[in-house]
């Protein structure tokens, strides 16, 4: 009998149904296998996304209020060097862009992605609110090469696997069948647990056949994929930097804290280095680099308890979460803190330095039982352990007046950025009187805010606000413009300013603006003010302690024509020398010294001892603060030019002068 070719064996047909079983088990597989692990990796990217959007929400919504583009600038930055992030921008509810990293400010940002897709970049993009109100948009570019990546890998290695496991199944045959099929079994249930999270899943098979080849390189590609996927929970929840944990991480974990906090105090620690900018400044951002890893490995060494957490905020800051401990144990813990911190030995280039800590201190309470809250109170703390003497602790004690006033000034910071946003702001003013026959008088240019019931809010109400939260530069713009239109419009009418000078304040935010040249010159042009009806008011304290910025500003408006007056003189931090350097035309006595004339013969020395000064430095002498029309005789006996105070003039508004 003619043995039957090779197409009508036997043999070749068990061949070919293996090879038709094996071709259908290995797509099954395959196909599986990829499906899986891809909606996992679509799964992660979009949790990653929600995450992201709770994390820069929260990050960004402060600084955002309070228009810190710096510190917005600084974040983004930051979150921007993320390998995978690929730009980073914030726009106001107009849609204009008010911070960005990566991306080019002048162009459109692109709208956002409806779906995420293998390659390219998903764009992503949500709004940002605080206290209820909208403040602007988040706009980020998030890279997907990593689905892309994953997706060829995955289909390269089972190609690979494939082809040798036919090939081995033509030889095997029907014995291979069974064992294949069993095996085939344990790596669907394996690639299973591996896209349903648990990556720690592998195979163990013996033997060197084509199921165990796949064992090998299925367990060589849940390697790689745990891998990848613990470096990016890693990078997610760590400081590049530091390695400590970062913001979010915190955030998270401190969430976390705040559920059992009733059956395990909770208190948290907001660190804020001293004298980290002397470093960086002087010796360049490496150094200050250095120091701050240095510092990170201190605090995980010496500072890591059960149920604690260190993080990296951001810059110099710092944040302990602490769990399980009594407040006399958590001052202790701080106060070995700060000492350990100023005791931490730096030294660049063969320099030595020092570095200190201010540190806020935080129980959760009923009252203080959110992230947001607690970070607020910590922070406040800190801000109060900065303003004491720094280098100390300050434990946050609510009802506290001093904590109270913090609390409130940050309450009022949304009304502040809406009144500026909604132009509710009015100039009022008050009448400088000269005291010498034939001399003019020039007034001082005050700033109200209108409530949103029409009422006027004084400014004690609102400047320690916008000092503390650095829109002081925006309110000192919008005075400027408005005092410039003020004289614009008396001009366009035909009269005559009714003042030799209108005096304007500028805050010591706006004595380092650098743009400040620039909009001076543009609203002097545009309003076609001659400077030279203008003085600009500058604190004692302020110019003291920016001395080489006051000197610059003074420089200035002087080449601009406008005058110089230095206010609050003798308020504490006078140096008689520092006159020489500001070239000042006024000198303004500090009413501390010009209330209690009628009764305080020291005081009445002190005032004649500055008028004197002021003449022997050809400046014109102003006395605040007189009160009383007794006062106005004393104040000129001694010399003095000009009176200001509520017996010369009660502040009313400039538009009716």
């Amino acid at each position: 009998m003619k043995l039957p070719g090779p197409r009508q064996s036997l043999r070749s047909r068990l061949l070919l149904a293996s090879l038709a079983v094996e071709v259908v088990m290995l797509t099954l597989l395959v196909g599986n296998s990829v499906r899986l692990v891809d909606q996992h990796l679509v799964r992660q990217a979009e949790a990653r996304i929600v995450a992201n959007e709770v994390a820069f929400k929260t990050a960004v919504a402060v600084p955002l209020a309070s228009r810190d583009y710096a510190t917005l600038r600084d974040i983004l930055d930051g979150w921007q060097r993320a390998g995978d992030i690929s730009y980073l921008a914030v726009t106001d509810a107009g849609g204009r862009v008010l911070a960005a990293s990566g991306w080019n400010p002048q162009a459109p940002l692109p709208a956002a992605s409806s779906g995420l897709t293998t390659g390219g970049v998903a764009h992503v993009s949500f709004s940002v609110d605080y206290l209820g109100q909208t403040y602007g948009r988040v706009h980020y570019g998030l890279s997907m090469e990593f689905l892309t990546a994953a997706r060829r890998d995955l289909f390269t290695q089972s190609a690979l696997i494939a082809g040798a496991e036919i090939v081995f199944s033509i030889l095997l045959l029907s014995l291979m069948a069974y064992f294949l099929t069993r095996r085939l079994v344990r790596l669907t249930e394996a690639s299973g647990r591996i896209a349903e999270g648990d990556y720690g899943t592998r195979l163990v098979m013996s033997g060197e056949d084509e199921v165990a080849v796949v064992a090998a390189n299925f367990n060589a590609m849940a390697e790689a994929v745990e891998s990848r996927i613990i470096d990016l929970n890693f990078q997610a929840r760590h400081d590049p930097l530091t390695g400590l944990h970062n913001r979010r991480s915190f955030e998270s974990e401190l969430s976390l804290a705040l559920v059992e906090r009733r059956t395990s105090p909770v208190f948290l620690l907001y660190v804020d280095l001293d004298q980290f900018k002397v470093i960086n400044d002087t010796c360049g951002h490496a150094a200050g680099d250095l120091l701050l890893q240095s510092l990170a490995r201190l605090m995980m060494t010496r500072f890591h308890f059960e149920g604690s957490m260190v993080a990296r905020l951001g810059g110099d800051e710092f944040g302990f979460i602490m769990r399980g401990v009594e407040q006399d144990e958590a001052l202790d813990r701080a106060r070995r803190l700060v000492d350990e911190i100023r005791a931490l030995p730096f030294v660049w280039e063969g320099r030595p330095f020092r570095i200190g800590a201010s540190v806020g201190l935080v129980r959760a309470t009923d009252e203080l039982d959110t992230v947001v809250s607690l970070l607020i109170a910590a922070d406040t703390a800190c801000y109060a352990a900065k303003e004491r003497g720094r280098n100390r602790i300050e434990v946050y004690q609510a009802g506290d007046a001093w904590f109270e006033a913090r609390r409130a000034e940050f309450g009022s910071l949304p009304e502040i950025t809406a009144a500026l946003e909604e132009n509710r702001f009015v100039l009022h003013h008050q009448r400088i009187h000269a005291l010498c026959p034939g001399g003019r008088d020039s007034a001082e240019v005050l700033v109200r805010m209108i409530g949103r019931d029409g009422g006027l809010i004084s400014p004690s109400s609102f400047i320690p606000a916008a000092e503390r939260y650095n829109l002081m530069g925006f309110i000192d713009r919008w005075v400027i413009d408005a005092t410039l239109r003020q004289e614009h419009e008396w001009a366009s009418v035909g009269r005559d300013m009714p003042f030799h000078h209108l005096a304007i304040n500028v805050s010591g935010a706006s004595l380092g603006d650098a743009r400040l040249r620039e909009f001076l010159r543009e609203k002097l042009g545009q309003y076609s003010t001659d400077p030279r009806r203008l003085c600009f008011e500058i604190t004692e304290s302020c110019a003291i302690s920016s001395v080489d910025q006051a000197l610059e500003f003074i420089d200035l408006v002087r080449s601009f024509g406008a005058a110089v007056s230095l206010d609050d003189f003798g308020s504490g931090l006078s140096s008689f020398g520092y006159l020489k350097r500001f070239r000042a035309d006024y000198l303004k006595i500090d009413g501390q010294f010009v209330c209690n004339l009628e009764q305080d013969r020291t005081d009445r020395s002190v005032v004649e001892a500055m008028v004197k000064l002021a003449r022997a430095h050809d400046l014109r002498s102003v006395a605040e603060f007189v009160a009383s029309p007794p006062l106005i005789a004393i104040v000129r006996d001694l010399g003095v030019d000009f009176a200001q105070g509520y017996a010369v003039h009660e502040p009313s508004p400039l538009a009716a002068a």
